[in-house]
């Protein structure tokens, strides 16, 4: 469901949060300026992200955060989609694909060069490539979001995603090992 996630400032302190009428929270926070926002398909992923990586900073007993002007900067930057975390968890599995990918390129040149034969360096090679989409399906991420931020409900798609993908490399192992 869409939403909004905010960055404000009230006094020195900051606030990161979501909902889905933005007009009608900043009226509730009446903060002292709102820094950024942005409108995304999954506004409880971008949240947990955010304020995963600045727990640190982070009030005890409230939802502010004590960041500096670097962190302020950088946490600005997400809002504006230059930063590094992912905004959707379809991006999850985009990174987990791309992990896919280079285990399986890297993995057949291995294969070749200890001349396991060119079709069973193949097979091994996508039985190597779906490890990070067995990953993603068992724990929930692979390195982007931190799936005890996330409801259960959000990360079963990734996971069945990730199932059917490490399904289609490893049945596609399994039929080139029948050739040989």
């Amino acid at each position: 469901m869409s939403g909004y996630v905010y960055l404000i400032r009230v006094g020195d302190l900051y606030r990161i949060g979501k909902t889905e009428n933005l007009d009608k929270q900043m009226k509730k926070l009446k903060p002292d300026e709102i820094l950024s926002s942005i409108l995304t398909k999954e506004p409880e992923t971008l949240q947990a992200r955010l304020l995963r990586k600045y727990k640190s900073k982070r009030i005890p007993e409230t939802g502010y955060l004590k960041l500096t002007r670097r962190q302020l900067n950088e946490c600005k930057s997400q809002f504006e989609l230059k930063g590094n975390l992912p905004h959707t968890l379809d991006a999850e599995v985009s990174i987990s694909l791309f992990a896919s990918f280079i285990l399986f390129v890297v993995s057949l040149f291995v294969f070749n060069y200890f001349k396991f034969g060119f079709l069973k360096s193949f097979a091994y090679s996508f039985i190597s490539g779906s490890v990070p989409m067995l990953i993603l399906m068992i724990t929930g991420n692979f390195g982007g979001y931190f799936s005890e931020d996330i409801s259960l409900f959000y990360l079963i798609t990734n996971r069945m995603k990730a199932l059917f993908i490490a399904v289609a490399m490893l049945s596609i192992s399994y039929l080139i090992f029948n050739l040989n």
